[in-house]
């Protein structure tokens, strides 16, 4: 359905949600005002309580309605005699009268109540391209100047030189191309435009493919793969996949001393069935003040590495929800810190083997 013709039609059915609760709080009062042994203008003000209720998150509109409605419920059903219209004492119309003015008062606040969340989602929206903005045209300053810089150079006669030269070409142009990659994932969720192409896959593979898109970035820490031959296949989105692993392999390079291992481990759970793969680094852990909101966007240590976007957590995030999956993070007790996406077990069937 177009998003045009569903922003039309949202603001119609909340409308129409509205006056239906009207009614219904509205019939309830009134059916349980004929049973209770209480005066009609005690009931008058179980009426008015009705309306103060709904007026403070009913629209303007639907608070008017629950007005008349409870004062015509009112009149006609309790003020004697009951089941016709009476013409109403001076201290009843007061009261009939209390019911628009708390109905209008209340229609107000909502107003300037939405208006506020309106203002305060605008604010927040601002805060945070704001801060995307700055973080990208800091991390784009870097390469961008490592790569001017190599090129000016590159007429050196020296064959190790143009060599050093093309190499830094090399992983300026990764890193750009991570950054571009992770925008363009970032973008991919914030629209809620993604669709996994969900298929068989082998854990192997993935890891492999993941341990090949990040090139040098790994260079220092080895890599211990500890993944059974028996693994069942995953069912999942496999370049979806590949991005998770990839990410969380150089979040661990970059929270890792150089000379010390990055391990990654696959297997089963049983209650509920699922498949795991974790990916357990070697570095100072998860911080405190990040252990609650490190699969947010912009999130990043302290001890963190000055560049990035605080993107990669929060796409991985993504991506393991938008497959039927999870991941979650844990500092060990022994050091480091080990974060483990699932996916839901499956049975493959008869895959063919090629």
């Amino acid at each position: 359905m177009p998003a045009a013709f569903l922003h039309r039609i949202t603001p119609r059915y909340r409308l129409l949600r509205e006056y239906t609760e009207v009614l219904v709080v509205i019939a309830f009062v009134t059916i349980a005002g004929w049973f209770a042994p209480v005066s009609y203008w005690a009931l008058g003000q179980f009426y008015l309580l009705a309306v103060i209720v709904l007026s403070m998150h009913l629209s303007r509109w639907p608070a008017l309605a629950a007005a008349v409605v409870s004062g015509i419920a009112w009149n006609f059903v309790f003020v004697p005699p009951r089941l016709s219209f009476s013409v109403l004492h001076f201290d009843d119309g007061i009261l009939l009268g209390t019911y628009f003015l708390v109905a209008l008062i209340g229609g107000q606040v909502a107003v300037l109540r939405a208006a506020a969340a309106r203002a305060k989602l605008l604010a927040e929206s601002e805060r945070l391209h704001q801060t995307l903005f700055d973080s990208m045209a800091h991390e784009l300053k870097t390469p961008i100047a490592v790569v001017r810089s190599a090129a000016e150079q590159l007429g050196t006669e020296d064959p190790a030189r143009r060599e050093r030269l093309a190499q830094e070409i090399h992983a300026a142009a990764q890193r750009l191309d991570s950054l571009v990659s992770n925008l363009l994932n970032h973008t991919r969720l914030e629209s809620g435009v993604l669709k996994p192409q969900m298929d068989w896959c082998d854990a192997h593979d993935l890891v492999a493919a993941a341990r090949r898109a990040l090139g040098e970035r790994l260079k220092g820490r080895p890599l211990e793969v500890d993944i059974p031959n028996d693994l069942p296949l995953l069912l999942a989105d496999a370049p979806m996949m590949e991005q998770v692993i990839a990410n969380l392999l150089l979040n661990a390079a970059v929270h890792t001393p150089a000379g010390l291992s990055i391990q990654v481990s696959a297997g089963c759970l049983a209650d509920p069935a699922r498949v795991f793969i974790r990916i357990t680094d070697e570095g100072p852990g998860i911080p405190p003040e990040l252990k609650e909101i490190i699969f947010e966007k912009f999130q990043r240590g302290k001890s963190a590495r000055q560049s990035g976007l605080g993107l990669g957590l929060s796409i991985v995030k993504g991506f393991m929800l938008a497959q039927g999956g999870d991941v979650s993070a844990e500092s060990r007790s022994e050091g480091g810190a080990q974060f483990t996406v699932l996916l839901p077990r499956a049975n493959p069937g008869n895959v063919p083997h090629i």
